[in-house]
């Protein structure tokens, strides 16, 4: 009933407004065909005429906006979506986290609007500085996007929140992997390692990532220990000994599980089962 009572508000507000001619704030350029939307005030006009009931007119809102944004059968669905749920509702209620994701959410899927999603994930951040959801969402749309560095930076975000998942540091870590970001990955898998709110299964995939990462680094420098050989001597090492005998490194080093490092001469690369993950070639 008191839904009921609140979206009769909300058409009374309407009505008020249209009847007396109150100059509403829409976007420019609509067209014929957005008649529900051309009469919907704006957030900041609503707040002031809900009789202190704001966060109840942004719930209804809200659920108006979910049934007009789910009748795909409207050519200008999209119109609006970022008056409504960017202004309307957060000028009705910034504290209300949902429509903030629902509306990034149609923006990236819908609309492939990725940079439009964050923006609006990021206006529901400033609204919202406790909310971890918020980051954590605009780190999969980041990462959906091919963006790692910028998914590293939203999930290290949503992870800095306090009484957020204990699993989100080492998302960002994973992205920090995928962006090649060796030594920052290391750092924050370290972090994850020895952090005291890690739950187990966390402890186990922070080793196995430091001995993966540990093999890719070291593989990355003895690659370079070998063009260094080829630039003096005018050929690449026949094997990797030759590096400590020519006092380029002090000696050659095993992988973490002790096994030498393989090493083909015509191509100088180096490599080692220990620096991959499983199902990588």
């Amino acid at each position: 009933m008191r839904i009921v009572a609140i979206l009769l508000l909300v058409l009374t507000m309407v009505a008020t407004s249209s009847l007396s001619r109150v100059r509403l704030e829409r976007p420019s350029g609509s067209g014929s065909d957005d008649k529900e939307l051309l009469y919907l005030p704006n957030g900041r006009y609503l707040k002031l005429v809900s009789t202190g009931q704001a966060s109840l007119v942004a719930d209804v809102v809200y659920l108006w906006a979910i049934q007009f944004y789910s009748d795909y059968g409207r050519e200008d669905r999209y119109t609006y979506l970022q008056h409504i749920f960017g202004e309307v509702i957060p000028e009705l209620d910034p504290l209300y986290v949902d429509p903030y994701w629902l509306g990034a959410m149609i923006l990236s899927v819908e609309v492939r609007d990725v940079d439009g999603a964050l923006a609006l994930l990021e206006k529901g951040m400033e609204n919202n500085p406790s909310a971890w959801i918020l980051p954590y969402l605009a780190g999969w749309e980041a990462e959906g996007a091919d963006r790692p560095l910028q998914a590293a930076a939203y999930f290290e975000r949503a992870a800095a929140i306090p009484d957020s998942p204990s699993y989100l540091r080492r998302m960002g870590a994973g992205m920090l992997v995928r962006a090649g970001r060796i030594d920052d990955a290391l750092r924050d898998w370290e972090e994850v390692l020895h952090d005291p709110q890690s739950d187990e299964i966390s402890r186990v995939i922070a080793e196995r990532w430091l001995r993966i990462l540990e093999t890719r680094k070291t593989i990355q420098s003895l690659e370079g220990t070998v063009q260094a050989f080829r630039e003096r001597f005018g050929r690449r090492p026949r094997r990797l000994d030759e590096l400590a005998s020519a006092g380029l490194i002090p000696s050659v080093p095993v992988d973490p599980g002790g096994a030498p490092y393989s090493y083909d001469p015509a191509t100088g690369h180096v490599s080692s089962p220990a620096g991959r993950i499983l199902g990588e070639e």
